[in-house]
């Protein structure tokens, strides 16, 4: 008989199920994909992360063997852009894609050996033990793994979880445990008011900070400082489904047909991360510098466009979008030092 299951139980299934969200085929892509993240929207975003691995790996003393690992590499984009653009690290990466999703690994390889890269680069289902030396990358990977939800109530903190029959909710009293975690992160929750708790991205944290002897673990997701943030705000507002690049409402509805996510808690992850927005951290990533000339061009031409002044146009309307206050320039980038 199927059982009532916790909600990060019921969301596990969803999305990685046999008949799962991401095993059916969901996908992140600009144009024609389920949602749009930062890589696909250009090779922008990639030459500011090549930067920062060449500047990383300076700083390590120049390993001769210099790794980096990728969590939720996907289809391989971000893999492929960054080893187009690294420079002084070049000769020394040796790059891991972990995804966990058959399917797209092979893709990602297949993307890899195109881009001549089959050398330098390996996928894994799952991170590697280490220890290395090197850089963990994560974009938009924490709010993707599966959560435990809770409500606040009258008389303490009750756990959300998922009835089979039509996919309804059903609220039981939390274990003592998760109950107390609720109670430290948001004290002050009114009655109806919920939390995450994201223990598995906790962990996903400290396991890729094990596998570091040396190096920087660094992560890209939108997220708040504080759980209490999120338990002043509705649950639709943080808990977010998108399918063909539209955003949905009911995480119960139709399951394994959409992704589902949520903001990051980043007090609920391992302590010691220096965090800025996406915008500060291109900004410091020097993205300026990367689309200077385009700017210039841009502004020679615009009244009379040629072709390559619409390419440096492209180009301009991509650096905005990964610096948008309203949007992707809001995420937090959040760096860990190992070692």
């Amino acid at each position: 008989m199927p059982k009532v299951r916790r909600f990060d139980e019921f969301m596990e299934e969803a999305l990685y199920g046999a008949s799962g969200f991401y095993v059916r085929g969901g996908r992140p892509a600009a144009r024609g994909g389920d949602f749009a993240t930062s890589p696909e929207l250009g090779t922008l975003f990639a030459r500011c992360v090549a930067g920062y691995l060449d500047r990383t790996w300076d700083e390590l003393g120049q390993p001769d063997q210099f790794v980096v690992i990728e969590g939720g590499a996907g289809c391989g984009t971000l893999c492929r852009d960054v080893l187009a653009h690294v420079v002084a690290c070049r000769d020394a990466v040796r790059y891991v894609m972990v995804e966990r999703v058959d399917w797209q690994r092979d893709d990602a390889l297949a993307r890899i050996a195109d881009a001549g890269e089959s050398e330098r680069v390996r996928a894994a289902s799952d991170l590697p033990a280490g220890p290395l030396v090197g850089v963990v990358l994560a974009n938009e990977l924490l709010d993707n793994l599966p959560f435990r939800l809770l409500e606040r109530s009258e008389t303490g903190w009750q756990e959300v979880h998922v009835a089979p029959e039509g996919a309804v909710e059903v609220l039981w009293d939390g274990p003592a445990d998760a109950a107390a975690m609720a109670e430290v992160m948001a004290p002050d929750a009114a009655p109806g008011a919920r939390v995450p708790l994201q223990l598995k991205a906790a962990v996903w944290v400290r396991r890729a900070l094990r596998s570091l002897e040396r190096g920087r673990l660094l992560t890209f997701d939108y997220g708040v400082s504080r759980t209490a943030e999120l338990a002043q705000r509705p649950q639709s507002e943080w808990l977010r489904t998108y399918r063909s690049q539209r955003r949905g409402h009911d995480p119960l509805d139709a399951p394994g047909t959409a992704d589902i996510t949520c903001d990051v808690a980043f007090d609920q992850m391992p302590p010691g991360a220096t965090l800025s927005t996406q915008a500060e951290w291109l900004a410091a990533a020097g993205v300026d510098s990367f689309t200077a000339d385009a700017r210039a061009l841009w502004q020679r031409k615009r009244s009379k466009p040629t072709a390559e002044a619409l390419a440096a146009r492209a180009l301009l309307d991509e650096a905005a979008a990964l610096t948008d206050p309203d949007g992707m320039g809001a995420f937090w980038a959040a760096e860990w030092h190992a070692g």
